[in-house]
């Protein structure tokens, strides 16, 4: 009988597996996208296999850091100079790989999970409804590509909380965590707060074992180097893009960016389950609970690194420019998290999995109504109207919160917060359309000191490898992500730095293009290693 039940067992774990394969590959393929910005890394990946190394236009231009992420970069070079596939080929594959990566670490961490035997017997059934539960959620499967750095990003956290949790205590478990890490800090400046905990992480462990874990911490070497490398290339401790994008803090369009997310997504019932969970250790003894959970430092400091994180985004910056981006890696820790909290909160299998199937009708409504209103917007004109209500498609009791909804959606398509996967790629295809192929735009050699000035500069800056590029919202250009922003009525996210008067004109720009073909004007006198130098070094204050 064991053994049948065993044979059972595995063939629904090898049908439950290819499930989870195929569903998360039609998924990534429905929402399969690229987005401007993703080109922005594409050219630096291209001029350093040029030779020129991580710069966004060729010297005698200054360096500028203006990609988020080093080690995505140096992925995509790597591929390519391995395989001779492209960023463009190559980005949404891999981000496909760590979404499979992702997963795969999901599951282990809830067949792993510590349940009461009643409950354990179940956990199968648990991880096919949390399976469901992230397969079907919009975020998840929208940053499966796009060609940015997010999937990587989110499988890095993933991975950084399962090690310090799930591995905690087993041998090599510091220097997975340090490796980890420090992969983190190279893969967005974000990952510096994981830095942070780290720090705190080994102290902890210091206090408690006598075993030395400093050998252990040798990854978090590079960390240091590649911020004085920074430092030493660019001449800043932070990514150009901080200094162009984020500015006074902006709750009031953060606290709507999050109140959307945990409305779309019924993460409502998720902290129901938590409040629930923190009433019942409160009941008997708040000191017994203090306690307790004192206990518990590693996961104390865990938690409070993934708040942080989300309370940086929310509160300072504003949200995000892309749809939920900041808040995707929450998705599959809060479906694997309720499974803990509702089996101490419920306690009986068929509570739990009512909670889950709760979450699940609650969760896929508005997202993919939402997705069958947009899907079919297909021009720019159409996509600058993305923000479409939604309220009436759901019966009257529901429609007075859907329009709450619908208003934060508006307020927030206004500033360029939280826009959807759609427009992007709807107006990457427009950026295709309207420009010359990459071979066409390699014709143009730098040595004709061709230079354009664009506003989205991605798609313009690899099909035109050899041209400068000035970029008008300055996430790629010192002095224009350094100019103070005007004053606008309504704030727009990443969309607010201006060139200051003068400074596009110093560059005397000779390239344009109209239908589709490059017109470059041979200028009276050619522009000179110098007269770039002093336009950089200008004081345009």
């Amino acid at each position: 009988m064991n053994g049948e039940r065993s044979a059972f067992r595995g063939t629904g774990d090898v049908v439950l597996g290819l499930a989870v394969v195929l569903v998360t590959y039609a998924g990534w393929r429905l929402f399969w996208f690229l987005t401007d910005d993703a080109f922005i890394a594409f050219r630096y990946a291209s001029n350093s296999v040029l030779g020129h190394g991580l710069v966004w236009n060729p010297p005698p231009f200054r360096p500028v850091e203006g990609y988020t992420s080093f080690l995505w970069i140096r992925l995509l070079e790597g591929v390519w100079r391995l395989t001779g596939v492209d960023p463009p080929r190559a980005a949404n594959w891999l981000s496909l790989a760590f979404g499979y990566a992702t997963l795969a670490l999901g599951t282990h961490t809830l067949l792993r999970m510590r349940l009461p035997p009643a409950l354990a017997r179940h956990r199968r059934v648990f991880l096919a409804l949390v399976l469901v539960g992230i397969l079907t959620n919009r975020t998840f499967l929208t940053w499966l590509s796009s060609g940015l750095e997010t999937a990587l990003f989110n499988f890095l956290v993933f991975a950084w909380i399962w090690i310090a949790l799930a591995l905690r205590l087993k041998k090599g478990w510091m220097l997975r965590l340090s490796l980890v890490t420090a992969l983190l800090a190279l893969s967005r400046p974000d990952g510096l707060l994981f830095c942070a905990a780290l720090a705190v992480i080994a102290w902890l462990r210091e206090r408690e074992s006598s075993e030395p874990h400093r050998m252990a911490l040798l990854p978090m070497l590079v960390v240091p180097i590649h911020l004085v490398w920074r430092r030493w290339t660019y001449g800043s401790w932070l990514p150009n893009t901080f200094t162009a994008k984020v500015g006074e803090p902006w709750a009031e369009s953060g606290l709507r960016y999050l109140a959307s997310f945990v409305l779309e997504y019924g993460v409502w019932v998720w902290l129901l389950l938590l409040g629930a969970w923190v009433i019942r250790i409160l009941r008997p003894s708040p000191r017994q609970a203090w306690d307790s959970l004192r206990r518990h430092p590693i996961e104390i400091v865990a938690l409070v690194t993934l708040g942080a994180h989300m309370a940086y985004y929310t509160f300072l910056v504003g949200g995000d420019h892309f749809e939920y981006r900041v808040y995707s890696h929450l998705v599959p820790l809060l479906w694997i998290s309720a499974v803990w909290l509702a089996a101490r909160v419920v306690s009986r299998p068929r509570g739990v999995i009512a909670v889950l199937v709760v979450w699940l009708v609650v969760s896929s409504p508005i997202p993919w109504v939402h997705w069958f209103e947009t899907r079919d917007l297909t021009t720019r004109a159409q996509t600058l109207r993305m923000a479409r209500p939604i309220a009436q498609h759901f019966p009257a009791p529901l429609r007075s919160v859907l329009e709450v909804w619908d208003g934060w959606q508006a307020w927030l398509a206004r500033r360029r917060v939280c826009v959807r996967h759609q427009e992007h790629k709807v107006f990457w295809q427009h950026q295709i359309r309207e420009l010359p192929t990459r071979s066409e735009g390699s014709a143009i050699r730098w040595d004709q000191r061709a230079v354009t000035v664009r506003g989205a500069v991605g798609v313009p800056g690899w099909v035109l490898p050899e041209v400068a590029v000035i970029d008008e919202f300055g996430l790629n250009d010192r002095v224009v992500a350094r100019n103070p922003r005007p004053r606008y009525r309504i704030r727009r996210m990443a969309h607010e730095r201006i060139p200051p008067p003068g400074y596009v004109e110093c560059f005397r720009p000779n390239l344009e293009i109209r239908d589709g073909a490059v017109h470059v004007q041979v200028r009276e006198s050619p522009l000179g290693d110098q007269e770039i130098r002093a336009c950089e070094s200008r004081d345009w204050s």
